[in-house]
């Protein structure tokens, strides 16, 4: 059986798989939670999923977004791994967001789970490479290989910047995944304009977050081996403080 975590991380996977082979992959690209996760190897899982979609009118992505998750096909791949979809709702389908709810069941135990997958057009800007997901996460979940356009490190760097800076509440998951995107070499390439604008504010922000709202908001969220090492507020302190060092070296 498996974990919570695990059960909305396979949905995630089969749903792109399904989706790619029904949309052109050129027309989306993941980003994200979900795009550390199975491009860099994040070690925190992402409660739901975003995608930038482009050219495709809101009917036709409801269309072709709902065909996925009512296919037979689909809850075939699901059932195959324990899992079902007990809910759906759409509460959000305007021309700039659409976005599906949904609550997924573990059919041995009946444990409920949510989720959200969730499409925004606001343009695919930056660097893109369609690519298959880590073969680790194929292995563990016995899937079939998952290729996927999604941002590059550099792109998803400028984006997590802008993020930081710009949420209405400042979240400490997007302190948590700079410090990876800053170690796998986000920051080697000079920012975006709109992204280096915003980079003071990123500044402030990342040094607002406390240890407490990062044990209450990604604590739960990080592969079990590790909470142990998070589990702590030097080591909090110590990511912040690589995260805003790094931020203000490139301001310099």
């Amino acid at each position: 059986m498996w974990s919570d975590r695990q059960t909305i991380e396979i949905f995630h996977l089969l749903f792109l798989r399904a989706f790619g082979a029904r949309v052109d992959k050129a027309l989306f690209a993941l980003k994200g939670g979900c795009n550390l996760r199975f491009f860099l190897k994040s070690i925190r899982y992402s409660e739901d999923m975003d995608l930038d979609i482009h050219t495709m009118t809101v009917g036709t992505l409801q269309n072709n977004v709902n065909r996925v998750l009512e296919a037979p096909s689909f809850a075939l791949a699901l059932r195959a791994q324990g899992i079902e979809i007990a809910k759906t709702s759409l509460p959000k389908q305007t021309e700039t967001t659409q976005r599906w709810k949904l609550t997924l069941r573990i059919t041995e135990s009946g444990a409920e789970m949510p989720t959200k997958i969730e499409f925004s057009r606001r343009g695919l800007d930056g660097e893109k490479a369609v690519e298959p997901v880590d073969a680790g996460f194929i292995r563990t979940y016995r899937l079939y290989p998952v290729i996927v356009q999604h941002y590059s490190v550099h792109t998803a760097f400028a984006q997590k910047v802008s993020a930081l800076a710009l949420r209405e509440q400042v979240q400490s998951r997007d302190v948590f995944d700079l410090k990876l995107l800053l170690d796998a070499g986000g920051a080697e390439q000079p920012l975006p304009a709109t992204a280096a604008a915003n980079l003071a504010a990123a500044i402030n922000n990342a040094l607002a977050v406390d240890y407490d709202a990062f044990a209450g908001q990604v604590f739960a969220f990080l592969e079990p081996e590790y909470q142990e090492h998070y589990g702590n507020r030097k080591a909090w302190a110590d990511l912040q403080e690589q995260v805003v060092d790094g931020l203000e070296a490139l301001g310099k």
